[in-house]
């Protein structure tokens, strides 16, 4: 008997948690971060204490309550007799199985117990790797883990200090991470898992066929038809197609909408409305989305212009750049901005470039990405972007917006906006303080100018019905009952739900 549990993923866009078992083998189907959940109890200066954050987290219902399946580092800080420990040592689930690298599909694994192993793409964990260099706290430990809330000896004098990841280098565990590849299945236990790479608005995302002795689960992770890779998603459609599916869980977050541009299409609109300013062009998109990236300096390029990234986008970029399944955009069609950080000293001649250094070294918060940035020759300045207004595209995500103090656009100036509409209050908060600032600058309203990472309406709709699945469940989406409008063979679930095949 084969047995899926929803802990996340359902009613909710993002937040997958799906448990997969059969007698003693368990896996879990991503263990991402549900955005929705987290906002109904946090915010920017309302977070999880790092001491109780696993025990808030089972309390808000952000985490399952599973023994066997958590660090107990910090299970044994609350309490010595936490009702979770006690699992023998044991692991309660073999691994987690990642589709993608997003936080609402991995945002949640630095909490397990390092024992538990991940399963996924190459490019996922490099991903894996850029977000444990430039995170923070626990919340970075993927796969590095050192053990928290422990004392050691003073190096000097006497007593004991908080331990340091320094001081506990030797200690630390490393979690097992098997890279997956397409065409070879690889088995745990009595499954085979297939691999297969689809197209999403971040690279190395995978879905995938799992065999079990119950049937054949398909799992869709977030994919799209649209993209720069769509022969990717319709080669897994083909394999659903020849493969008897017992159940299909299927992304819909779309489900309601209908076909969207594709990224071939959006560059043309991006080269039009670039073409057309005359100023300043400054875009917000998804940071970490290589397609939309490319998308936006070959749109530069094409109207003789250089696309502007951030330092940490650049680190970021550089560990990818040696994937042979992720297409990056030439150098020479894309820059590196340093904004102005902390007092301001980097470019100014008064200061020596000693003090500029020092000055600028404080103002990252990732010693990975500072080393990277600083060693730089080619960097941009603001400055420099005033000076030459229409030679760049200069990325401007809401928490860089200042950079209008900065560059002061002048006429014929445009502001793009290539990523989704708010879907939350704090959203809707981040537009309108952006909208602010475009107004006081004259820049009028944002462009919007975007191509999502997910398939429509009507692509799901021939998804299933081309591959014929015995049971769909709808995951990643708020609109479940739209797919039991168009599928009889819809199973509609809630968070905690079972589904036994």
């Amino acid at each position: 008997m084969v047995k899926l549990t929803f802990y996340g993923g359902v009613n909710e866009i993002g937040g997958n948690k799906i448990l997969l078992e059969e007698t003693s083998t368990k896996m879990f189907l991503d263990f991402g971060l549900s955005f929705g959940c987290h906002k109904d109890f946090y915010d920017k200066y309302l977070q999880a204490r790092s001491f109780a954050l696993i025990d808030e987290y089972i309390a808000f219902g952000l985490l399952p309550e599973i023994k066997g399946l958590y660090r107990e580092d910090h299970l044994k800080h609350i309490d010595s007799n936490h009702s979770l420990l006690g699992s023998g040592g044991d692991k309660s689930v073999d691994a987690v199985l990642v589709s993608h690298a997003h936080m609402d599909h991995v945002g949640l694994i630095p909490y397990l117990r390092p024992e538990i192993g991940l399963l996924g793409s190459e490019t996922t964990l490099a991903i894996i790797n850029y977000l444990q260099d430039t995170m923070d706290g626990d919340a970075q430990e993927f796969l590095d883990w050192y053990e928290s809330f422990k004392h050691v000896p003073k190096k000097r004098g006497e007593g004991l200090k908080r331990a340091t990841r320094a001081d506990l280098e030797d200690e630390k565990k490393t979690r097992e991470y098997t890279k997956l590849t397409q065409g070879q299945g690889y088995e745990l236990d009595s499954w085979t898992i297939e691999t297969y790479a689809v197209d999403h608005s971040l690279p190395g995302a995978n879905a995938y066929i799992i065999k079990t002795s119950s049937g054949n689960i398909a799992y869709t992770g977030d994919l799209r038809l649209h993209g720069y890779h769509s022969e990717r998603t319709e080669e897994y459609i083909r394999a659903l197609e020849t493969t008897d599916i017992k159940v299909l869980l299927c992304e819909g977050t779309r489900v309601n909408e209908p076909p969207g541009m594709k990224e071939e299409e959006l560059k043309a609109k991006l080269i039009s409305t670039i073409d057309g300013a005359k100023g300043t062009v400054l875009v917000n998109y998804p940071a970490r989305d290589t397609s939309r990236i490319r998308t936006l300096a070959e749109a530069a390029s094409a109207c003789d212009r250089k696309l502007l990234i951030n330092p940490k986008q650049a680190y970021y970029l550089s560990k990818l750049s040696d994937l042979s399944d992720v297409t990056l955009p030439s150098d020479n069609k894309m820059g590196i901005l340093l904004p102005l950080k902390s007092w301001g000293l980097w470019g100014d001649s008064h200061y020596s470039k000693d003090q500029q250094l020092k000055d600028y070294s404080n103002a990252f918060n990732s010693k990975d990405v500072r080393n990277f940035a600083l060693q730089l020759s080619d960097l941009v300045l603001p400055q420099d972007v005033a000076r030459a207004q229409s030679e760049y595209v200069v990325t401007c995500s809401f928490y860089e917006i200042s950079l209008l103090h900065d560059i002061q656009p002048g006429p014929n100036s445009v502001y793009i906006s290539s990523k989704s509409s708010p879907y939350d209050m704090e959203g809707v908060l981040e537009a309108k303080r952006v909208n602010h600032w475009l107004e006081h600058f004259n820049l009028g309203k944002p462009v919007e100018l975007h191509c999502s990472g997910h398939l429509s309406g009507e692509e799901i709709k021939d998804l299933v019905e081309r591959t014929q699945p015995e049971k769909v469940v709808p995951i990643h989406t708020n609109n479940a009952k739209a797919f039991k409008e168009m599928f009889d063979n819809t199973v509609l679930m809630n968070p905690l739900d079972s589904l036994t095949i």
